[in-house]
């Protein structure tokens, strides 16, 4: 018996993950500006989150992966959302039976990622197989960058001009308080990629030109901080480094409004080329003007050319590069706006659902 329910039908997979489920839920609601009916199929463990969300939207259930293909076979949704590439394959059935049209949000470069972790070649062309038949099964795709629908092309031989770029977009916004002068802040994570390391020595740098400069670190990491400032700053500049702490998200906004300069350092790989960094959109949001490498292929230009931070190649330009430069918080959040905001996105997203056979 076939399940009657209009619309968009999102597929909350990892919706456990609250950076994975936030992002989804952005989605959602664009895809609400189309006026179709919203409904969620999700691992019965995680109904209640959609619940807790969408308390008074549709949610059916599956039991194991080869359960989702075959409830997305008898779901009547005229669209079906994808966040992974393994969703959309086992979207296909659905596609070729029922004629649904899916949408695959591509997030990354996953089988670039799986090789840095586990340098499995074998492991990379399955992947890349799995990657390539989501891109043809997909009716329209929606990446996060147009660097990574040019790699994709590249990479695939494929046309994907079926598609849109909505990168990662911010919750926050700037509160109108001053700056500190030469202030400089980095919030996240301590993992290799993301080159606390080369940031500390950028600092290094920097402090000798201005002596009285402050990066605060906002880190849950505090330990493994620790022992990064320990071996890459200088210890002559260790009391201009504040650490600290941040549990309440609600928090963050007025940290970064007071802020000048945020770091946003990456290496030159795949990986990072086609990435949208939702720190550079908290960053932006919060008029904070941005230290980005260009290995962020698709959007270090975009803040060079708005003056909304520098762009750099090497820690060994970076004291030139400041000293030519006036921070501006009105043109970090005018650049937001332009091309991060949820308005900025919306009518991409109204193109994207357009039904082109009405």
């Amino acid at each position: 018996m076939e399940i009657k329910e209009k619309g968009i039908l999102f597929i909350a997979y990892d919706c456990e993950n609250k950076a994975v489920w936030n992002a989804i839920k952005l989605h959602v609601e664009f895809a609400k500006t189309s006026q179709r009916e919203v409904s969620f199929i999700v691992d019965k463990r995680y109904n209640d989150i959609i619940k807790k969300d969408y308390p008074n939207h549709k949610v059916f259930e599956y039991t194991s992966l080869l359960n989702l293909s075959m409830k997305l076979t008898k779901i009547d949704a005229e669209y079906i959302f994808s966040p992974v590439m393994f969703t959309t394959l086992l979207s296909f059935p659905a596609k070729l039976l029922n004629r649904k049209k899916v949408l695959y949000w591509v997030q990354g470069a996953v089988p670039e990622e799986s090789y840095l972790r586990h340098k499995s070649k074998l492991r990379y062309y399955l992947l890349s197989t799995i990657e390539y038949l989501g891109l043809h099964i997909a009716y329209k795709n929606i990446f996060v960058s147009t660097e990574m629908k040019r790699a994709l092309e590249k990479k695939t031989k494929q046309n994907l001009d079926n598609s849109i770029v909505v990168p990662c977009i911010s919750e926050f916004s700037y509160d109108n308080s001053p700056k500190e002068k030469d202030s400089f802040v980095y919030i996240g994570g301590m993992s290799a990629w993301q080159r606390v390391d080369i940031m500390l020595e950028m600092f290094n740098n920097i402090l000798k030109e201005k002596p009285q400069a402050k990066l605060y670190i906002a880190t849950l990491e505090q330990e493994k901080a620790k022992e990064l400032i320990e071996t890459y700053l200088n210890n002559n500049f260790q009391s201009n480094i504040i650490l600290l702490s941040i549990n309440n998200r609600k928090e963050i906004p007025h940290f970064l409004s007071t802020k000048e300069y945020g770091f946003l350092i990456r290496e030159d790989i795949v990986v990072n080329n086609v990435s949208s960094p939702i720190k550079l959109a908290e960053y932006l949001s919060c008029g904070v003007n941005v230290i980005i490498s260009q290995a962020v292929t698709s959007y270090a230009s975009l803040v060079e050319t708005h003056r909304a931070g520098i762009q750099i190649s090497n820690e060994d330009d970076i004291v030139d590069k400041l000293n030519k430069f006036t921070p501006n918080t009105n043109n970090a959040i005018e650049l937001y706006h332009k091309h991060f905001s949820k308005e900025r996105h919306q009518e991409s997203y109204l193109k994207l659902l357009k039904n082109e056979e009405q």
